[in-house]
This record gives structure tokens, sequence and C-alpha cells, in this order.
């Protein structure tokens, strides 16, 4: 089994607009190959988002292959992704969609 690098986990919420699941996981059902391969090229191995329907809440896990470069720059691909999801997502005052990072509390790890 690999050694998971705590610095290269993440966790976040993202809140879908009411109504707007089943097309929040259509969309995602039909990823476009360049917004998959950005993920990939950004070290993206692993990616899971799970969506809990009373809230309209969706968390999502990732596991990258070494740690997030805050310096490096968006691909389009993700750009236009984003863009793409705006109209079904919960969007914060200022305009970006409702995006909070989640503090690991607790890690079971079957290596230590």
């Amino acid at each position: 089994m690999t050694k998971i690098n705590s610095a290269a986990t993440g966790a976040f919420v993202l809140k879908v607009k009411p109504g707007m699941a089943d097309e929040y996981r259509r969309r995602h059902d039909s990823l476009w190959p360049e917004m998959r391969q950005a993920l990939l090229d950004q070290g993206i191995i692993y990616y899971e988002i799970y969506f809990h329907g009373d809230s309209g809440l969706l968390f999502a896990h990732t596991i990258r292959s070494g740690p997030y470069d805050a310096k490096e720059s968006e691909a389009p691909a993700i750009t236009r992704w984003r863009a793409h999801m705006r109209d079904i997502m919960e969007l914060e005052d200022d305009g970006p969609a409702y995006r909070r990072v989640l503090e690991r509390i607790f890690l079971l790890d079957a290596q230590e």
C-alpha cells in the first residue's frame, strides 16, 4: 500500500443550488477530457465528490502526487469548467462559488 503524504490530501465543501443536484451529476458524468487532463496535470491523482441532499453540500476529497502549489496558475480548462458550473452553484456575495477548505482532524492510517 502506498503511504499518503498528508500535505497531498485535501478536502473542501461546495454548495449546489436547490434542485440542481441531478444537473451537477450529469455535468460530472460527462467531464470534459481537457478538464480531466488539467486536473491530472496539476497533480490530482484521486478526486471524489459526495452529495448531502438535505443541505445541498458537496464534500470533495482529493489526493495529489505532491503538495498543492498556490503559485501555480489555473489551467484554462479549469477556468472554463468553473464558468460552466456557475449557474448551478451557490455563490458568495462577491461572485465566486461557495467553497470552504476543510481541516483534517482525524486520520486512521493502517500503515502506522
